[in-house]
This record gives structure tokens, sequence and C-alpha cells, in this order.
């Protein structure tokens, strides 16, 4: 994971997620200037979470997400799978039980398993919309541990 991992998401994702944002700032009436300063933050902060920097943010990591907080994210490690979902604020994690943030202990390794996917832009973008053999395993080995 490096500090460009942020840029690419997919456009639907960007889609629900800025309107989730940017129409509640409209509807409140907030002016351009808070609008401009928002984008900025949540450009530099995107770039930040998934930066390789190992900065001692101290009690500000329980208030805003931080490289080692959100590196548990993308975890390669089943076992903290569905882990640490929220872009910018930790406490929305505690409040759906998916906050996971061990002291100063960060992954062994960040990536994902299943390692292809397919070529071009088009057969990506459908690719999220498709079953994934990986789910499938995982559906089979969450059965096999029951």
């Amino acid at each position: 994971m490096d500090w460009l991992a942020g840029s690419r998401t997919h456009f639907i994702d960007i889609f629900f997620t800025r309107a989730m944002t940017f129409i509640p700032l409209y509807i409140l009436g907030f002016s351009q200037p808070v609008f401009n300063a928002y984008i900025i933050f949540i450009a530099i902060h995107a770039v930040l979470i998934h930066s390789n920097v190992r900065i001692n943010f101290g009690p500000l990591k329980y208030i805003f997400t931080t490289p080692q907080y959100h590196h548990w994210h993308h975890c390669e490690d089943p076992k903290y799978y569905g882990k640490n979902f929220a872009s910018i604020f930790p406490f929305i994690d505690w409040i759906f039980g998916t906050y996971y943030l061990p002291g100063k202990e960060w992954p062994a390794g960040t990536g994902v398993r299943e390692a292809e996917y397919p070529k071009g832009f088009i057969k990506q973008s459908i690719y999220p919309f498709s079953k994934s053999p990986f789910d499938s395993n995982l559906n089979m080995d969450e059965q096999s541990d029951r």
C-alpha cells in the first residue's frame, strides 16, 4: 500500500461518498470556502492515511483516522478483515463494533489475497458487482468454523 491508494476508488463509491457529504453541506447553507476547505482536507487526508509514514499522532489517533489505523483496514491477514471502515472519524467504527487499533502495532502486511483482477477500465468497474471466487472460499471457511 502506498500514498496513491486513496486515489484508486470506484466511481460509484466516489459518487455516493461525495453526495453524502456535499448534499448536507449545501442544504445547511455552508459557503464555498467551507466546501473548498473540506475538499482540500479530504484530499490530503486520503493521501496521509494510505502513506507508509509512522508518525506518532498521540491522542489525535482516537479522533481522526491515521495511517496506522487505516493500514489495519487493508491488512492481508483474514482475521483482521472487516475492521476500521471509517474514513475520518474512528468513533464510527466503535459504534458499529469494527474498531481495531492494537497499541503501537502495525499489520505485518497489506493487500488482498485475491490477486487476479480483470484487465481494462470497464471490466474492473463491473468486477465488484460479480461473484468473486474469493467470496466463495471465504464463505466455505466460515461454514467450516461452525
